[in-house]
């Protein structure tokens, strides 16, 4: 039976061998503060139970903060263990590798084609289910991003070269994705500035979960919850600028809540030499991250538009910023960074709020005086919630004029049985044309008779 000392001793030796979290053994020895790992071993270099697990809460510790508190360094040794197990036996002799890691993410994974794969693969394939295998794990080692549990083979040179071999095939898998042209959690992966094998796991672990969260109307929903319950509501009304709330330039934004919780109209004003005062409005949303710092989501106006289009996002659509979470309702500055590389948007987005009077009323006179132009006005919108009531089988939405009721079937979608009533869904004012607007799945149906009848939604007087 192994005690809690052979545990630790086993488990940190596969962390110093394997190149698990340090590409080199000089970058482990450093950190654990023993110069000698390489030359003398875990064993020696950690003569007591005390010190062996001082040393692998230290680099647990280590990982929870690299990853967010999304993985635990003793359920990877775990599943490590059990996963290359199962790969020696089962797929470690398999030719054509990239397929074979292809066509497994394609049956764990929506949506799931399981057809004109070989009796032996299926039951392999069945075998990692049943089994609780890592699937992340078992693509890692199809494609030597991972050695073996029990390898020796040194210090990482490659890390860069096994990153883009992993990403490549995600890439592969995940597109033709309704939503993103590409997965942000792809971009963020080749961005990953500390890229070793582990956070190279943990890559994998994310793009995978977010892709399943996109992959169908009902996980989205699921996912949208999630994000919901991390809304941060602030006071931003007013006027923002860019130069530490100065006039400086002639450049502003103007912030305005919305009816959602967390979520705000931010239109970006741009005055040029000819008195044009050109404004965007976009939408910025507000959640707060696992980290505890503050997120926000800006969306494009055009993007709505390319998702009633069926068009998948791309980098010009959204972006993401952060900055830490202020420390009351009202902030003064949000100096926010951008998260992933971007050919559009700014690196940094540096706000403070207007307090002086005479800028503020030098804006306004703007508004007054100037020629306005929004070239995206057209797609400017105003949403209005509308649910009255849910029953069994259907959804009720008061029409425009709230004397009666579009009665919308749950089957209509995927993942619509779901809904509740406190729900971001209703009709969509845009352009002089009204839409059912079903934001938890991002889905935009024009509320015209040919919509009606292709998804049986009718209209009546009363709920039954």
């Amino acid at each position: 039976m192994m005690t809690d000392q052979n545990k630790y001793e086993e488990w940190l030796s596969c962390i110093a061998n394997t190149r698990l979290v340090f590409n080199s053994i000089s970058e482990l020895e450093h950190f654990l503060e023993a110069p000698s790992i390489h030359s003398n071993g875990i064993k020696r270099c950690f003569t007591s139970f005390q010190r062996l697990r001082s040393a692998f809460r230290d680099l647990a510790c280590e990982i929870d903060e690299q990853t967010d508190g999304n993985l635990d360094l003793k359920t990877i040794l775990i599943q490590y263990q059990k996963s290359w197990t199962f790969f020696r036996e089962n797929l470690s002799r398999r030719s054509h590798p990239f397929e074979v890691a292809l066509e497994l993410l394609r049956y764990h994974y929506p949506p799931y084609l399981r057809n004109n794969i070989g009796r032996k693969k299926q039951a392999i394939y069945r075998a990692v289910e049943k089994q609780h295998i890592s699937v992340p794990f078992l693509i890692l080692f199809l494609l030597k991003g991972l050695p073996g549990y029990d390898s020796k083979n040194g210090d990482v040179t490659d890390i860069n070269v096994l990153f883009e071999k992993v990403l490549s095939l995600l890439e592969k898998f995940t597109e033709g994705c309704d939503i993103y042209a590409k997965l942000p959690s792809i971009i963020a992966a080749r961005e990953e500035p500390k890229k070793t094998r582990l956070s190279l796991l943990y890559h994998i672990t994310s793009i995978l979960n977010t892709y399943e969260a996109y992959s169908s109307q009902g996980n989205l929903y699921e996912a949208s919850a999630e994000i919901k319950s991390r809304v941060v509501n602030l006071d931003l009304s007013g006027y923002w600028n860019e130069c530490d709330g100065k006039l400086q330039n002639t450049t502003f934004w103007e912030i305005e809540p919305t009816i959602n919780d967390g979520a705000y109209f931010a239109t970006f004003w741009q005055k040029d030499a000819g008195n044009n005062l050109t404004g965007t409005r976009f939408t910025l949303f507000l959640y707060e991250h696992d980290d505890g710092s503050l997120m926000a989501y800006i969306v494009h106006p055009e993007a709505i538009k390319n998702r009633m289009k069926g068009i998948p996002y791309t980098d010009k659509d959204h972006v993401w910023y952060n900055t830490d979470l202020p420390a009351n309702k009202t902030p003064l500055k949000l100096p926010f960074r951008r998260l992933m590389a971007s050919s559009v948007w700014k690196a940094n987005l540096n706000l403070t709020r207007i307090t002086d009077q005479k800028t503020i009323d030098i804006y306004e006179n703007w508004f007054k005086n100037c020629n306005i132009k929004k070239p995206y006005s057209h797609l400017e919108y105003t949403f209005f919630p509308e649910i009255y009531a849910i029953t069994q089988d259907d959804i009720y939405l008061l029409t425009e004029d709230e004397q009666a009721f579009y009665k919308i079937p749950k089957s209509s979608f995927d993942g619509f049985e779901n809904i509740q009533i406190e729900d971001n869904i209703g009709l969509m004012e845009m352009d002089g044309k009204t839409y059912f607007a079903f934001d938890e799945f991002l889905i935009y149906l024009p509320a015209t008779n040919h919509t009606m009848k292709k998804y049986g939604i009718t209209i009546v007087d009363s709920i039954k």
